[in-house]
Formats: C-alpha cells, sequence, structure tokens
C-alpha cells in the first residue's frame, strides 16, 4: 500500500491528455496544451505550504505470558512523529486557468490516451 502513491503518479505520466478541435492535428493540440500549461504557470505561480499528511500517534503492543497460575502482561509503547507533505494550494486554479484556455481556444477535452515514447 506504501508504493501505491509512487505508482500512480508514473502511471499518469504515461498517459497525456486527448484534446480535439475540428481541423487540428494531435501534434497541434499537443503543442496548444503546452503553450496553456506556459501561460497558466506564469499567470497562477506555485504556493507551497506544508501540511500533515499522517498525525502523530502511540502504538502499543501488549504481550502476556504465563507464571504458574499467573498471567502477567507488559505493554510497550512506540511513538510515531506525525508525517508532513508539501502541497501546492494553487495547483487546481492553474489547471482550471490551462482548461479554459485550451476550451478558449476551440479544443474538447475526450480523455486520455497512452503516451508515445518516440
Amino acid at each position: 500500500m506504501r508504493y501505491l502513491g509512487l505508482v500512480v503518479p508514473l502511471l499518469l505520466a504515461a498517459c497525456a491528455e486527448r484534446w480535439e478541435r475540428p481541423g487540428a492535428t494531435e501534434a497541434q493540440a499537443d503543442a496548444m496544451n503546452a503553450q496553456c500549461r506556459a501561460m497558466a504557470a506564469a499567470t497562477v505561480p506555485r504556493y507551497i505550504v506544508s501540511r500533515v499528511a499522517a498525525p502523530a500517534r502511540v502504538e502499543r503492543e501488549r504481550t502476556c505470558r504465563r507464571e504458574g497460575d499467573r498471567e502477567r502482561c507488559t505493554t510497550r509503547e512506540r511513538y510515531i512523529p506525525a508525517r508532513w507533505e508539501q502541497v501546492d494550494l494553487n495547483s487546481g486554479q492553474r489547471e482550471a486557468v490551462r482548461t479554459g484556455c485550451m476550451a478558449e481556444k476551440g479544443f474538447t477535452f475526450r480523455g486520455y490516451r497512452l503516451l508515445r515514447l518516440e
């Protein structure tokens, strides 16, 4: 499960968006998408903040053993510190500017296609 965060971005990186406009080639759509992405990056700057991805916690492990007719139990505690991550709060707005730019140029989003490595 811990590797899922690594695998999903790799799978998404292997796909490209499919934008269509009557009379436009796939290469023209990709070039326009790159232009819109650059314009959106210049218009909406990154705003990176740190936030808690997983709060700190204490894990307890209880072990018991028999001593004659009595049971003795011990509890071990282990402190797990909080896990932090950095996120870009402007990524959604930047994406909206990019997709708005593509729509303004007459392109319609049609899903994803496998990225061809040429």
